[in-house]
């Protein structure tokens, strides 16, 4: 989180001192100084601070002459500021993307115990943002100075932001923050139900053989946090299974030599509750527990660690303030360390070695723990980082809550990086989930990861959506791969194909298949079926008796839509028909040949 940083000039007989209250442990002695600063956001987003100081005289011959404020943003205006004395002059100067404002004081107060109250007030353009439909607030912390006083703060928001969708950490008392609080990383904010994000996905996809290969890619999937609509898939993939991690995967067959641009359009709405309409899947706990590589859970340091920190959010504790985010690996080539490798060289993680610190840790401890890929947006690259080779992707673990059934995802990067926001009990609008790693540490791969030859390509495209997705609308195919003709005594096997056309995951499919005339009742209830996704169901009819020449038919039922197939039936005798006839030809034939001889 950034830091205000202040500084306090003060007069002792003919010696002017500077002193910083954020670094300097002995100027706590001279001076104290006690803030209550608020932050009213207007419906535009600006913000105007106001900041009434306290500067607390604990020398006799001392006095304050001027105060400086750095701020680390330029994005502040119309700053005023007054004294006892009236309006005091600020001498305003911007570089580096900060912005120093500096007082000098009116008055002079000597003594003992004196105070020097004073007001700063200005206009702060990067308190709060909108992103799509989501109103974020962020107000900086501030350091664990003994120069510090009394230190409090108050927000107001505009009703129009909406509903507040997260605060951390609430207010303590009288709607207001503490210095307790604020040392700890500051106040985080958004406002909105759920953000709408346009995706659009390329993979790359080559068979370098002379034979058919299927390929199977992942698509960004359903989960408790995000809602996943395919808006289309060019070309059509044959399927979409959702595997054990709860991955979509959808296959695509390559001839022999052949390359294809895989083109996925989606609309992914992403939420902070857990979804009401998800379903849940119940985990095997020793498969999220055991080691892997990466995720070294069985070596004794990482044991250690486990028997200590034994929660997951004393996990996310330890991994947050252990490591430290090295910003000058971003623009090196990519390599994944590891929860052993980020111990080793704790000074120089990226987003993979928090996440797989953590899952080792948590796999240790006996909780499971798995890895999410996927895109994450920032307006901010200090703040919140991306660091995962392809399309500059974001790596974050999620831990099994065994109470509510559910994956919850947390950030330790984002945790470090802004130096204590809470991304534990809360993450945001703004992660997108594109491949789960559970059962792998390594498989499936991210979109962004499909890429052929040396080009750098833009694979990955994400921008938020004006366009709420759409209520799904059932869309169902269903074929039956029977034989056309059937001997009767013979059975009729088959497989009922029933696929999701449309783009959202079907929650609950309901079929009822019925034969006629030999009877034949199969009900089955299929649930979480992806866009793509296709439901097979065998069936096997009795057939039997003489029964001339007609046809049967098979109705399916599929969430109230019926369709009907027909095969032929004949019976058993026709299959002698063939042989009579050769029997026939052949007495003919040789008829034939005898006359002729004669």
């Amino acid at each position: 989180m950034r830091y205000i940083q202040t500084i306090i000039g003060f007069i002792s007989l003919c010696c002017i001192l500077f002193s910083s209250p954020f670094s300097s442990q002995s100027f706590a002695a001279d001076f104290t100084a006690d803030y209550d600063i608020s932050y009213a956001v207007s419906p535009s987003g600006t913000t105007i601070v106001t900041q009434n100081v306290t500067l607390t005289n604990n020398q006799t011959k001392l006095y304050p002459k001027q105060f400086s404020i750095v701020i680390d943003t330029d994005k502040i205006k119309n700053v005023i500021a007054y004294d006892n004395k009236g309006v005091i002059s600020p001498k305003i100067t911007q570089a580096d993307g900060k912005t120093t404002i500096l007082l000098p004081f009116n008055e002079q107060v000597v003594g003992m115990g004196k105070t020097l109250p004073f007001t700063l007030r200005y206009e702060h353009g990067d308190i709060a943002s909108k992103y799509g439909n989501i109103w974020e607030i962020n107000i900086p912390g501030i350091e664990n100075d003994p120069t510090i006083g009394a230190y409090t703060v108050s927000v107001q928001t505009p009703p129009s932001f909406g509903s507040n969708a997260y605060m951390t950490p609430p207010p303590s008392t009288n709607r207001k923050w503490t210095k307790d609080q604020m040392i700890k990383g500051g106040i985080s904010a958004a406002y909105g139900n759920q953000q709408d994000y346009s995706v659009n996905l390329t993979y790359e996809l080559e068979n370098p053989k002379l034979t058919p290969v299927l390929y199977e890619i992942a698509l960004p999937p359903d989960t408790a946090f995000q809602k996943v609509q395919i808006k289309n898939v060019e070309p059509k993939p044959k399927s979409i299974r959702i595997d054990d991690d709860g991955n979509w995967l959808g296959t695509f067959q390559l001839e022999g030599g052949q390359k294809i641009d895989v083109l996925a359009q989606l609309l992914v709405s992403t939420f902070i509750k857990q979804r009401a309409d998800f379903q849940k899947r119940i985990i095997d706990p020793p498969n999220y527990t055991k080691s892997q590589i990466f995720w070294e859970s069985e070596e004794p340091v990482i044991k250690k660690i486990a028997s200590t920190s034994k929660t997951a959010q004393d996990i996310y504790t330890f991994v947050v303030n252990k490591l430290t985010y090295d910003y000058n690996r971003i623009n090196q080539p990519y390599v994944r360390k590891g929860a052993m490798g980020a111990l080793k060289e704790p000074n120089t993680a990226l987003c993979s070695e928090f996440t797989d610190l953590f899952i080792a840790i948590a796999r240790s401890a006996g909780i499971p723990a798995r890895e999410i890929v996927g895109y994450a947006h920032t307006t901010n690259t200090k703040l919140r980082p991306l660091s995962i080779v392809g399309d500059v992707l974001h790596a974050w673990p999620e831990y099994y809550d065994s109470e509510r059934n559910i994956w919850v995802p947390v950030d330790p990067t984002w945790g470090n990086t802004t130096k204590g926001i809470d991304y534990f009990t809360k993450l945001d609008f703004n992660h997108i989930a594109f491949a789960i790693h559970g059962l792998s540490s390594e498989t499936p791969y991210p979109a962004g990861s499909y890429k052929q030859g040396t080009i750098p390509k833009k694979n990955v495209i994400v921008s938020v959506s004006d366009v709420r997705p759409s209520t799904p609308v059932s869309s169902l195919k269903t074929t039956v791969d029977v034989p056309s003709v059937v001997t009767l005594g013979y059975p009729l096997e088959g497989v009922v194909n029933i696929q999701n056309t449309g783009g959202n995951t079907l929650e609950t499919l309901r079929v009822a298949i019925e034969s006629d005339p030999f009877p034949l009742t199969i009900s089955k209830t299929e649930t979480n079926i992806p866009p793509y996704g296709i439901i097979s169901i065998p069936i096997s009819i009795q057939t039997k008796g003489f029964i001339p020449q007609g046809k049967g038919k098979i109705v399916i039922t599929a969430n109230g839509e019926s369709s009907t197939f027909f095969y032929d039936m004949k019976p058993m005798y026709w299959l002698l028909i063939p042989a009579g006839l050769c029997i026939i030809g052949g007495i003919l034939l040789i008829w034939t040949l005898i006359s002729r001889k004669k």
